[in-house]
């Protein structure tokens, strides 16, 4: 605090993926076959191929997939620790990092990973409020998440919020219709994936 104006002061410190990071979690698949049809390329169309595709076809999935969804608080990057090229294994924050990619301005966290899930409320550019809901899919299951969603009222019938994102399958309802005792009216709970939005955003070139 300043002791002469009376002001504390808060601030978060981020770290960007360096371009040896991304390399050093790069996991090229290639067959045995792969390979041995490579070497009998000529030298101009193996060049090609090694610039062209080889990064693209080669690592993909393996810096981040659907299925490190799955499991979103356990998820790691192999991080450059010293010059000398040795890195270490590091948690990765997915859910803030998933703010940051929608622009979504921070309401509340409320995080219990030890009971599986994570939810974010706050709003999106556009105006729209959004709840995140994070869950290690081995916790909540699709009973266990549609229990979770019925107890925070996330359902055509009463969802507070203009936009929710989850992660993983999952059986959650999304249109409502009413009877006409009812009121005859049809309600629509705007439910995202996040595994598509996260992916199409963090990878995204179109813009750079």
């Amino acid at each position: 605090m300043n002791s002469a104006t009376g002001i504390s002061h808060c601030f978060k410190v981020l770290k960007l993926e360096s371009h040896e990071d991304t390399l050093n979690n790069l996991q090229l698949r290639r067959t045995a076959a792969q390979g041995d049809l490579l070497n009998t390329l000529p030298q101009q169309a193996k060049d090609d191929y090694l610039l062209h595709y080889m990064l693209d076809v080669e690592s993909r999935g393996s810096l981040l997939s659907v299925e490190d969804f799955k499991k979103p608080f356990d998820y790691t990057l192999n991080v450059a620790v010293d010059s000398a090229g040795a890195f270490e294994p590091r948690k990765i924050d997915l859910v803030e990092t998933f703010n940051y990619l929608i622009g979504l301005r921070v309401k509340h966290i409320d995080a219990q990973p030890e009971r599986g899930f994570i939810t974010v409320t706050g709003a999106l550019p556009g105006g729209e409020t959004c709840l995140v809901l994070w869950r290690d899919c081995e916790v909540l299951d699709y009973e266990g998440v549609a229990k979770l969603c019925d107890k925070l009222a996330i359902n055509p019938a009463d969802n507070e919020f203009d936009v929710v994102y989850i992660n993983g399958d999952h059986n959650i309802p999304t249109v409502l219709t009413q009877t006409a005792e009812e009121g005859g009216a049809t309600r629509v709970l705007k439910l995202r994936q996040i595994e598509p939005e996260f992916l199409q955003r963090m990878f995204s070139v179109e813009d750079v």
